[in-house]
């Protein structure tokens, strides 16, 4: 029986990731990006990739904007590593919105349904909370406890609410909620030396209670769509259950809108199966950058532009391809 590991783990990231130019340089060198960017530009009211290439950054970073384009460009990445190199994979996750990412590539949603569909959880998401109210900040430490237990006390005043949002990594969490209660969290990690501090280029404090009024909506927005089942090992958020019927899948997309995203679990959970390779898609490598300082002994690559999808082909894919 062969044991020596070889399965591959493919991951895409979430909201954040996106910038003004993401994948420009892959669509002028490749007509399956190009292909892929049509569809998704076909099924929305507007032209997705202008903003994607040329802005203005005030508007991509939207998140009913951000979001269609994260995955769009994700999408575009993998369709590019399955038609030039033949890629597939074993095991997907996707961190929050990196989540559609996954079942497109799974084949249990259509590029253009789960467009549509994180446009519109983008727009609900921004309209939960008014800009400027809502905020998120990563904390980078390792006081995840303590981090904790004041947000808990901060959110004794719900005026100030604020609680954890992802676990990314041991050291690494994100804390969502109301802009004060995050400034004041902000302040009180510093006053006791907790860790670092980074506020996060966002326009709506994600993954916390704030955003119970967008499960209702998306509901609909998922009944609305065809969810196929999949049998590739599909690790949803909250729980890193593997989902594969499609009311396990709509259940988990709805249950991350308000919950937070326990990256660190979800990892763990593909590499309790012996994996060789870890691929991400998307904009920017985040994932993959994390990864590899907590990962050892797995090969993990990022792929976001010509650059990084010329040094996998040439000197990771050609070495790990059967």
């Amino acid at each position: 029986m062969h044991l020596e590991p070889d399965m591959k783990f493919l991951i895409f990231t979430g909201q954040g990731s996106q910038f003004v130019g993401m994948i420009k340089d892959l669509y002028d060198n490749f007509d399956i990006v190009k292909k892929v960017v049509k569809k998704a530009n076909e099924s929305l009211s507007f032209n997705l990739s202008n903003l994607m290439f040329n802005g203005p950054s005030s508007e991509l970073v939207l998140t009913q904007n951000a979001q269609p384009a994260i995955l769009t460009a994700s999408i575009a990445i993998f369709e590019l590593l399955k038609s030039e190199l033949g890629f597939d994979f074993d095991i997907s996750a996707g961190h929050s919105l990196g989540q559609y990412s996954s079942l497109v590539a799974a084949g249990s949603l259509e590029l253009e349904d789960a467009v549509f569909a994180v446009y519109n959880r983008g727009k609900y998401m921004q309209e939960a909370v008014s800009v400027g109210l809502g905020a998120m900040m990563a904390v980078i430490g390792n006081n995840i406890k303590e981090v904790e237990d004041l947000c808990k006390e901060i959110s004794k005043d719900k005026d100030f609410y604020c609680d954890i949002a992802n676990y990314n990594a041991p050291t690494q969490i994100i804390v969502s909620g109301y802009k004060k209660g995050i400034a004041k969290l902000q302040s009180l990690i510093k006053e006791n030396n907790l860790g670092k501090t980074i506020m996060l280029d966002v326009s709506a404090p994600f993954h916390c209670k704030l955003m119970e009024p967008v499960v209702e909506k998306m509901q609909k927005v998922l009944d609305s769509i065809k969810i196929n089942p999949t049998n590739k090992i599909i690790i949803e958020n909250v729980n890193s259950n593997i989902i594969k019927s499609p009311q396990e899948i709509k259940q988990s997309l709805l249950d991350q809108i308000a919950k937070p995203v326990r990256w660190i679990d979800n990892v763990n959970k593909a590499l309790s199966y012996p994996i060789e390779l870890i691929v991400e898609c998307g904009p920017k490598d985040v994932l993959s950058v994390m990864l590899k300082r907590n990962v050892k002994n797995v090969n993990i690559s990022g792929i976001f532009d010509l650059k990084s999808y010329n040094t996998f082909r040439e000197s990771v894919w050609v070495t790990k391809a059967v």
